[in-house]
Protein backbone atom coordinates (compact mmCIF):
# COMPACT_ATOMS: atom_id res chain seq x y z
CA UNK A 1 0.00 0.00 0.00
CA UNK A 2 1.49 3.54 -1.27
CA UNK A 3 0.95 6.45 1.48
CA UNK A 4 1.59 9.04 -1.42
CA UNK A 5 -1.39 9.99 -2.54
CA UNK A 6 -2.02 7.49 -5.17
CA UNK A 7 -4.59 5.48 -3.84
CA UNK A 8 -7.35 7.49 -5.11
CA UNK A 9 -11.15 6.76 -4.55
CA UNK A 10 -13.35 5.95 -8.02
CA UNK A 11 -16.31 8.21 -5.76
CA UNK A 12 -18.49 5.43 -7.18
CA UNK A 13 -21.72 4.83 -4.54
CA UNK A 14 -25.49 4.42 -4.25
CA UNK A 15 -27.88 6.47 -5.40
CA UNK A 16 -29.54 8.44 -3.05
CA UNK A 17 -33.42 7.31 -2.86
CA UNK A 18 -34.15 11.50 -3.35
CA UNK A 19 -31.86 10.92 -6.74
CA UNK A 20 -33.65 7.70 -8.06
CA UNK A 21 -36.89 9.62 -7.71
CA UNK A 22 -36.17 12.28 -10.23
CA UNK A 23 -35.36 10.06 -12.93
CA UNK A 24 -38.44 8.75 -15.06
CA UNK A 25 -39.68 5.03 -14.22
CA UNK A 26 -38.19 3.53 -17.51
CA UNK A 27 -34.52 4.67 -15.89
CA UNK A 28 -35.71 3.64 -12.11
CA UNK A 29 -36.91 0.09 -13.25
CA UNK A 30 -33.45 -0.85 -15.24
CA UNK A 31 -31.26 1.03 -12.15
CA UNK A 32 -33.38 -1.14 -9.67
CA UNK A 33 -32.96 -4.36 -11.35
CA UNK A 34 -29.51 -3.86 -11.85
CA UNK A 35 -29.06 -2.66 -8.44
CA UNK A 36 -31.12 -5.51 -7.14
CA UNK A 37 -29.03 -8.26 -9.46
CA UNK A 38 -25.71 -7.06 -8.03
CA UNK A 39 -25.75 -5.38 -4.66
CA UNK A 40 -26.72 -7.25 -1.35
CA UNK A 41 -29.78 -6.47 -0.24
CA UNK A 42 -30.78 -3.86 1.59
CA UNK A 43 -34.47 -3.61 2.90
CA UNK A 44 -34.09 -0.16 4.67
CA UNK A 45 -32.51 1.62 1.04
CA UNK A 46 -35.88 -0.21 -0.72
CA UNK A 47 -38.01 1.31 2.01
CA UNK A 48 -36.40 4.73 1.05
CA UNK A 49 -36.70 4.34 -2.07
CA UNK A 50 -40.12 3.79 -2.35
CA UNK A 51 -40.96 6.79 0.35
CA UNK A 52 -39.31 9.14 -1.71
CA UNK A 53 -40.73 7.92 -4.89
CA UNK A 54 -44.28 8.20 -2.99
CA UNK A 55 -43.21 11.91 -1.68
CA UNK A 56 -42.25 12.58 -5.50
CA UNK A 57 -45.72 11.18 -6.72
CA UNK A 58 -43.87 8.55 -8.66
CA UNK A 59 -44.72 5.58 -6.92
CA UNK A 60 -47.30 3.90 -9.50
CA UNK A 61 -50.55 1.84 -8.91
CA UNK A 62 -50.82 0.40 -11.81
CA UNK A 63 -47.73 -1.82 -11.93
CA UNK A 64 -44.65 -2.50 -9.88
CA UNK A 65 -42.06 -0.35 -10.29
CA UNK A 66 -39.44 -2.07 -7.46
CA UNK A 67 -39.15 -5.60 -8.86
CA UNK A 68 -36.57 -7.28 -7.00
CA UNK A 69 -34.28 -9.46 -9.36
CA UNK A 70 -33.00 -12.95 -8.57
CA UNK A 71 -29.70 -14.39 -8.61
CA UNK A 72 -30.85 -18.08 -9.40
CA UNK A 73 -33.07 -19.01 -12.40
CA UNK A 74 -34.93 -21.17 -10.04
CA UNK A 75 -37.15 -18.09 -8.86
CA UNK A 76 -38.27 -16.33 -12.77
CA UNK A 77 -38.05 -12.50 -11.40
CA UNK A 78 -39.04 -11.75 -15.54
CA UNK A 79 -42.56 -12.44 -15.38
CA UNK A 80 -44.42 -9.21 -17.06
CA UNK A 81 -46.94 -9.32 -14.68
CA UNK A 82 -49.25 -6.98 -16.63
CA UNK A 83 -50.05 -10.29 -19.03
CA UNK A 84 -53.28 -11.62 -17.80
CA UNK A 85 -57.10 -11.86 -19.04
CA UNK A 86 -57.41 -8.58 -16.41
CA UNK A 87 -56.21 -6.57 -19.42
CA UNK A 88 -58.75 -7.80 -21.74
CA UNK A 89 -61.58 -7.74 -19.02
CA UNK A 90 -60.29 -3.59 -18.20
CA UNK A 91 -60.31 -3.33 -21.95
CA UNK A 92 -63.75 -4.77 -22.75
CA UNK A 93 -65.40 -2.91 -19.36
CA UNK A 94 -65.65 -5.95 -17.26
CA UNK A 95 -65.22 -7.13 -13.80
CA UNK A 96 -61.28 -7.88 -13.06
CA UNK A 97 -59.92 -10.72 -10.76
CA UNK A 98 -58.75 -9.85 -7.58
CA UNK A 99 -55.73 -11.84 -7.92
CA UNK A 100 -55.02 -12.48 -11.82
CA UNK A 101 -52.54 -15.03 -12.65
CA UNK A 102 -49.64 -14.13 -15.07
CA UNK A 103 -49.75 -15.91 -18.57
CA UNK A 104 -45.84 -16.43 -18.03
CA UNK A 105 -46.08 -18.26 -15.49
CA UNK A 106 -48.77 -20.48 -17.04
CA UNK A 107 -46.81 -20.90 -19.69
CA UNK A 108 -43.94 -22.02 -18.30
CA UNK A 109 -45.48 -24.71 -16.02
CA UNK A 110 -47.35 -26.01 -18.86
CA UNK A 111 -44.54 -26.33 -20.85
CA UNK A 112 -42.10 -28.16 -18.14
CA UNK A 113 -45.56 -30.41 -16.69
CA UNK A 114 -47.48 -31.15 -19.17
CA UNK A 115 -47.09 -32.54 -23.10
CA UNK A 116 -49.53 -31.57 -25.93
CA UNK A 117 -52.63 -33.65 -25.58
CA UNK A 118 -52.85 -33.54 -21.74
CA UNK A 119 -55.11 -32.71 -19.74
CA UNK A 120 -54.04 -29.49 -17.70
CA UNK A 121 -57.06 -29.02 -15.03
CA UNK A 122 -57.31 -25.46 -12.46
CA UNK A 123 -59.68 -26.32 -9.50
CA UNK A 124 -59.28 -22.70 -8.34
CA UNK A 125 -60.60 -21.40 -12.24
CA UNK A 126 -60.97 -17.79 -11.73
CA UNK A 127 -60.98 -16.01 -15.55
CA UNK A 128 -59.35 -19.76 -16.77
CA UNK A 129 -56.43 -18.52 -17.29
CA UNK A 130 -54.96 -22.03 -16.82
CA UNK A 131 -57.10 -23.70 -19.43
CA UNK A 132 -57.09 -20.52 -21.77
CA UNK A 133 -52.85 -21.24 -21.91
CA UNK A 134 -53.35 -24.69 -22.20
CA UNK A 135 -55.47 -24.96 -25.48
CA UNK A 136 -53.48 -22.71 -27.12
CA UNK A 137 -50.36 -24.55 -25.94
CA UNK A 138 -52.27 -27.57 -27.24
CA UNK A 139 -53.29 -29.22 -24.34
CA UNK A 140 -56.92 -29.63 -23.11
CA UNK A 141 -58.44 -27.24 -20.31
CA UNK A 142 -59.78 -27.73 -17.43
CA UNK A 143 -60.99 -25.27 -14.62
CA UNK A 144 -63.66 -25.35 -11.85
CA UNK A 145 -65.04 -21.55 -10.86
CA UNK A 146 -67.50 -20.94 -8.17
CA UNK A 147 -68.00 -17.09 -9.27
CA UNK A 148 -70.74 -17.47 -12.39
CA UNK A 149 -69.41 -14.26 -13.64
CA UNK A 150 -65.67 -15.17 -13.60
CA UNK A 151 -66.93 -18.64 -14.94
CA UNK A 152 -68.68 -17.23 -18.18
CA UNK A 153 -66.09 -14.84 -19.10
CA UNK A 154 -63.38 -17.57 -18.60
CA UNK A 155 -65.51 -19.87 -20.95
CA UNK A 156 -65.37 -17.41 -23.26
CA UNK A 157 -61.72 -16.10 -23.77
CA UNK A 158 -61.72 -20.85 -23.79
CA UNK A 159 -64.01 -20.55 -26.77
CA UNK A 160 -61.78 -18.37 -28.79
CA UNK A 161 -58.78 -20.29 -27.74
CA UNK A 162 -60.21 -23.39 -29.12
CA UNK A 163 -61.43 -21.29 -32.00
CA UNK A 164 -58.10 -19.91 -33.01
CA UNK A 165 -56.18 -23.44 -32.86
CA UNK A 166 -58.92 -24.34 -35.52
CA UNK A 167 -58.42 -21.45 -38.05
CA UNK A 168 -54.79 -21.96 -40.06
CA UNK A 169 -52.35 -19.20 -39.30
CA UNK A 170 -49.66 -17.16 -41.77
CA UNK A 171 -46.86 -20.06 -40.68
CA UNK A 172 -49.55 -23.04 -41.73
CA UNK A 173 -49.94 -21.22 -45.32
CA UNK A 174 -46.05 -20.89 -45.99
CA UNK A 175 -45.32 -24.47 -45.12
CA UNK A 176 -47.94 -25.97 -47.50
CA UNK A 177 -46.10 -23.03 -50.04
CA UNK A 178 -42.80 -24.53 -49.12
CA UNK A 179 -43.71 -27.92 -49.16
CA UNK A 180 -45.73 -27.26 -52.86
CA UNK A 181 -42.14 -25.51 -54.26
CA UNK A 182 -40.28 -28.81 -53.28
CA UNK A 183 -42.41 -31.32 -54.90
CA UNK A 184 -41.56 -29.06 -58.38
CA UNK A 185 -37.70 -29.18 -57.75
CA UNK A 186 -35.91 -31.54 -59.97
CA UNK A 187 -34.97 -35.29 -57.87
CA UNK A 188 -31.32 -33.73 -58.04
CA UNK A 189 -32.35 -30.80 -55.86
CA UNK A 190 -34.34 -32.25 -53.50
Amino acid sequence: MDAHSYTRSSGDRLMTPAEIAKMDHKSIFRFFKKYSLNEVWDYDYVVKIAEELELYGKLPTGFMLLQPGSWTSEVWSDVARMRTLNTIQSVKGKEQHLCPLQFDIVNRVIEQMSNPGDIVLDPFGGLMTVPYCALNKGRKGWGIELSPVYFLDGAQYCAQAANNKQAPSLFDFLDDEQKADEDDLPDQLK
